[in-house]
């Protein structure tokens, strides 16, 4: 996964016109978590450095901070490194646990951390940690509130949830444990929906909860969303349209709302409808670096490339430590027929990136660049990296089969594309493209089995019929015996079907068999061939000679 820049999270440089909500640090801690709830993470990274600097012993702060990070990952977990986001998070978190050791959240949160990076014994120990701090009884005396013990409880499901290997059976007991402690949280049914949802597959189950999480808590819009992605799942959008609208009549600020309708509309092509929508989410979003990332990508992906592009640049003006981001310029830039721009994208992107964050198509793309160069050798190179990183990545064939061509390298072509025979995933043309590259190699037996599977396969495909008959015009140079007469012969037959389209292949056909009779001194017979040649091209000068000699030999022509 790629990376998030570490100075969009640590600094939030890029807040602009933010005004803070109240005066109280509660006030301040609700607002920094509305704003990671809308996913506006630069805002609330700043409200969070304020609150510790004002409150460096309020644990709470601290957690919900570490909550931050991990949320940024799972909004976009496409650009957003997880092991360094979870490593912040984790910094926050022991943060918290030294201000106050006797406040179960932030044992949760590191919990959480351990998790989603694949430590579950570490996991399972923070998690006891917490619990030990959150009384079996309730009392008027006890120090923690009802509504933390409730968090603590749901933030171990959310991480059960949401954990690489996510289990129903750690879930469900830790939102009973919250459903006890309060029956009418909200959360706790959201949560419990996501889980029928996304583990379960049960959207029965799913929608019956986020309708009770709507219902206790009206002002939320969340539910509402969740409802609008639930029916995209199940693939009926204007249902999900509509919950996407309400959500946003109950909270027009809610971001991530228009972020799922402008991903919607993108799902149903309607393109300009996803940009408005996307445009709104950035506006919301106080136009951070992270949102503008999203819509990058975004844009790239609906082929919009001249605005990726643009978006692209004026991201890196300001922060050049997304490195994905020179993949997405090399690729756009080369959609834009402008390959000398983007080859110095993707080289930079090779440049700054680890190994391990390079993706096959990268290799693909690289190739694709360095052939619209005419560096073709340089261009297999990458395509023999694309295709160990993907050996089942056959579409990568054809590619390869063009530089190799433009190099004269036949024999090669052909090899790739016995490769995909071998697979079992060659298709007609493939045959055809095999043909040819035997042909072009002059291994002529081999090119008339290939046209041959061709013209079994599709009986109407002209341009195997017309390779098979060259295949036997060169077995036969000199024309001596003929062997591509049947073959012209049949040919012809199949062009005269359209002759504007096979004019070409029906004159050299007719041009063929024309020289055949005057091999075989049939002149009376080529003279009818030159004919037809000169009804089809009356310029036709070698048709023209032709006739003009064979006048004396044949007489009444």
């Amino acid at each position: 996964m790629k990376r998030i820049s570490k100075k969009l999270i640590i600094s939030g440089l890029f807040v602009m016109g933010f005004t803070f909500v109240g005066n109280t640090i509660a006030q301040d801690l609700k607002s920094a978590i509305k704003l990671t709830d809308s996913e506006q993470f630069n805002a609330a990274t700043e409200i969070y450095q304020n609150l510790i600097k004002q409150q460096p012993q309020n644990a709470d702060i601290y957690f919900y901070f570490g909550e931050s990070y991990l949320k940024s990952f799972f909004t976009d977990t496409a650009n957003v490194d997880l092991q360094e986001v979870t490593l912040l998070a984790k910094a926050q978190f022991e943060k918290g646990v030294a201000a106050d050791p006797a406040n179960p959240l932030n044992y949760v949160g590191m919990g959480k951390a351990s998790l989603y990076s694949g430590n579950y014994t570490l996991a399972a120990a923070d998690f006891v940690k917490a619990e030990s701090l959150i009384p079996v009884k309730q009392s008027k005396t006890m120090t923690l509130s009802l509504e933390k013990q409730v968090i603590a409880f749901q933030k171990i499901a959310e991480g059960y949830l949401k954990a690489p290997n996510a289990d129903t059976g750690k879930v469900f007991p830790y939102l009973r444990k919250a459903e006890k402690l309060d029956k009418k949280n909200a959360i706790t049914f959201l949560l419990r929906g996501d889980a029928y949802l996304f583990l379960i597959n049960d959207g029965s189950n799913a929608i019956i909860n986020y309708k009770r999480a709507q219902e206790l808590d009206p002002s939320s819009p969340k539910a509402k969303m969740r409802l609008g992605q639930l029916w995209v799942r199940a693939k009926r959008y204007q249902e999900a349209l509509d919950y996407y609208k309400e959500a946003i009549q109950i909270d027009s600020t809610f971001t991530p709302c228009y972020r799922e309708r402008a991903e919607l509309y993108a799902m149903a092509g309607q393109y300009e409808n996803a940009q408005v929508n996307y445009k709104k989410f950035l506006a919301l979003s106080g136009q951070n670096i992270s949102a503008k990332v999203r819509f990058a990508s975004f844009l790239f992906l609906t082929k919009k490339y001249s605005d990726a592009i643009t978006q692209i640049n004026e991201i890196l003006l300001q922060d050049q430590s997304y490195t994905f981001l020179y993949r997405l310029a090399g690729y756009s830039y080369f959609e834009t027929s402008q390959p000398d721009l983007a080859l110095k994208s993707i080289q930079k992107f090779f440049a700054n990136t680890k190994p391990e964050k390079v993706i096959c198509s990268d290799y693909t793309y690289f190739g694709k660049i360095y052939s619209k160069l005419s560096s073709d050798s340089l261009a297999i190179e990458k395509y023999r990296l694309a295709l160990k990183c993907d050996s089942s990545n056959m579409d990568i064939i054809p590619d390869m089969a063009s530089s190799y061509n433009k190099m004269k390298k036949y024999g090669e072509t052909a090899k790739l594309y016995e490769l995909k025979i071998r697979k079992g995933v060659a298709v007609t043309n493939d045959y055809y493209s095999l043909g040819k590259a035997y042909y072009s190699d002059q291994q002529w037996g081999k090119a008339d089995t290939a046209f041959s599977i061709v013209n079994q396969k599709n009986s109407d495909f002209i341009p195997a019929f017309l390779w098979k008959a060259r295949v036997y015009s060169n077995l036969d140079p000199e024309t001596k015996d003929g062997l591509a007469k049947p073959h012209y012969e049949l040919l012809a037959e199949k062009a005269k079907a359209d002759t504007v389209k096979y004019s070409k292949e029906l004159i050299e056909c007719y041009s063929y068999l024309g020289y055949y009779y005057l091999k075989s001194k049939k002149f009376c017979e080529s003279i009818d061939y030159w004919q037809k040649v000169l009804f089809i091209d009356p310029k036709n000068e070698k048709a023209t000679g032709a006739i003009k000699d064979l006048k004396t030999r044949c007489p009444g022509k």
